[in-house]
């Protein structure tokens, strides 16, 4: 379980979970806009910035594989900016303080959470104040967005999320078909105008989670025009993972080692475009 940390305290207070999530295998909802530092397989010891609501998931995907869970049904209010940066002011002074927080150095600033991101109706305030407190409290962190890219397709959303160090955006699948099946948009969209948003991104990073099972989206009918997406987006790198906790649909499987390495020696040759591999490890 992903472990939810009150900075400000001696001692992190238990985490909560939505009552339909089980907690001995799903990921809990991140009870405060800040939480952490977590360990993630890609970034290393990452501070979460959660700017969704803290009572339940909020996303505009129903991933079969998320951590999270399902949907909750509440509606709760997004945090506000000036909570966000009261929090987020709070607990980078109590790092500059302590020199590290339970002997975990940071290594990202990591706008996450419980859900998609870029729902937040002041996402580009919210992103001034992270740049700003950066600067000042965290000079050098990288800046990192994980999004499921449904919202780059806005002007808005672009120009805010271009000032990161990063924006991660997912391409589960090649085909609309498994798009659909694996990732359940809840409005229509369309896997390859995703890409196409993402190309528009002078820091786009595009990460895929690869599963056998139910849906498999290692084979040479989804890899072929995978590929093809990821040329159109032009990322800066790409980032191949599996399942590390017990998706929601339990008939999908983790991908062995040597089939993402495989697939990721494709995107190496094919495009000229750095992969990396995780097999295996904790967070995404």
């Amino acid at each position: 379980m992903c472990e939810i940390l009150d900075l400000t305290l001696p001692a992190p207070p238990a985490p909560t979970c939505d009552g339909r999530i089980d907690p001995k295998v799903h990921t809990a909802l991140a009870t405060e806009t800040i939480y952490g530092p977590v360990p993630s397989r890609r970034y290393g010891n990452t501070l979460g910035l959660n700017l969704l609501p803290s009572a339940h998931k909020r996303c505009t995907l129903r991933c079969t594989y998320c951590q999270l869970g399902p949907e909750g049904k509440a509606e709760t209010p997004y945090p506000t900016v000036a909570q966000f940066e009261g929090e987020l002011r709070g607990a980078l002074e109590y790092l500059n303080a302590h020199g590290d927080f339970r002997g975990m150095v940071l290594h990202g600033l990591v706008l996450s959470g419980n859900g998609e991101t870029t729902m937040h109706p002041e996402l580009g305030a919210a992103i001034d104040v992270l740049l700003r407190l950066r600067a000042e409290l965290a000079p050098g962190v990288p800046t990192i967005l994980l999004t499921g890219g449904t919202e780059l397709g806005r002007p808005e959303v672009r120009a805010a999320v271009a000032r990161l160090d990063e924006v991660a955006v997912k391409l589960d699948a090649g085909t609309q078909k498994t798009f659909e099946r694996l990732n359940m948009p809840i409005t229509p969209i369309t896997i390859r105008s995703i890409a196409e948003a993402a190309a528009l991104l002078p820091n786009a990073v595009v990460q895929t989670l690869l599963v056998h099972g139910s849906v498999d989206n290692t084979v040479a009918s989804e890899i072929d025009p995978w590929l093809e997406l990821v040329r159109i987006a032009r990322p800066k790198r790409v980032d191949l993972y599996t399942l590390a906790r017990p998706p929601i649909e339990k008939k999908l499987r983790s991908v062995p080692a040597p089939v993402l390495e495989a697939i990721a020696q494709r995107v190496r040759q094919e495009l000229s475009i750095p992969c990396r591999v995780f097999a295996e490890g904790l967070n995404d």
